[in-house]
Order: structure tokens, then C-alpha cells, then sequence
């Protein structure tokens, strides 16, 4: 299968809804793209604005490329340090591979606050220009050489 490094850059966020009761906001991202997810650290300075300027490569099959289209998620999450991380907000994209720019987006949740924004995200992405051949090896099977 022939592919392509896909560089996603997440910058930052504006203007969150705080949704802690107690103590102060660390947000986090995690951006899911071509079946794999991969996380920015915590911010933990910002609270409602974080700053990550984190660029992530993502390996997008040819043949999303050439379609014009592929989908993004990306969701931000508070980390806590007694409990589960709450859910601050999501972006559901679809990603056109060949423009070039940043992009600033609203942030929805996906519970029963779903028409209300939750503040916006900055991003920008960027394609890389080799092909890369990468084969799926299916059967992994491990062969003790001792000669």
C-alpha cells in the first residue's frame, strides 16, 4: 500500500469551558487520524487556553490522499490527578490534505450540550511529498535462528 507522512500540528485553544469544581485546568489533546490516536502533554499553565504547539506525523494511505478527503477527531481532555480526565470538548474534521494554512474551528461536546461551543482549536497540517510503500505483514511469526 503506498502512503504518505501527513504532519498535524495542534497549537492551541481558546476561550474552554472550565469543567472542574476543584482546581485548575491541565488540558490535553488527542488527535485521531488514519485509525491511530497519538496525545499532546498537559498543559499547565494556561487553563482555559492552553498552548501545545505539538506537530504530529500520521501515515495517511495514498489512496485517502488522492480522494481529496480523510477524517480527523480531535478531543481535548482536563487531567486529573484523583480520578478519570474529564472531557472538555471535541472537533470532528474532514481533512483536505493539500491546503496549507492554520485553521481556527469551534469546539463541540458530545453529550446533551451538543448545540453550545465550548470555545475553538488552532491547527494547521501540512502533507509530506514522499511515497512511502508499507506493507502489511499479516502472519508474525517468529523464527529461532541458532546455527
Amino acid at each position: 500500500m503506498e502512503a504518505r507522512y501527513f504532519y498535524f500540528t495542534i497549537h492551541s485553544a481558546s476561550n474552554l469551558k472550565d469543567v472542574r469544581k476543584l482546581g485548575e485546568m491541565k488540558v490535553y489533546a488527542k488527535v485521531s487520524i488514519a485509525g491511530k490516536s497519538k496525545y499532546t502533554s498537559a498543559d499547565l499553565v494556561n487553563k482555559t487556553n492552553p498552548v501545545w504547539n505539538t506537530t504530529f506525523c500520521f501515515i495517511v494511505p495514498e489512496v485517502d490522499i488522492i480522494r481529496g478527503e480523510f477524517p480527523a477527531k480531535i478531543e481535548l481532555f482536563c487531567q486529573r490527578s484523583r480520578s478519570h480526565d474529564k472531557y472538555v470538548g471535541e472537533l470532528d474534521l474532514i481533512l483536505r490534505p493539500f491546503y496549507i494554512g492554520e485553521c481556527t474551528f469551534p469546539l463541540h461536546r458530545n453529550d446533551s450540550n451538543q448545540g453550545k461551543r465550548f470555545g475553538t482549536l488552532k491547527f494547521s497540517h501540512e502533507l509530506g511529498d514522499e511515497v512511502l510503500v508499507v506493507v502489511s505483514n499479516s502472519s508474525s511469526s517468529t523464527e529461532d535462528s541458532n546455527a
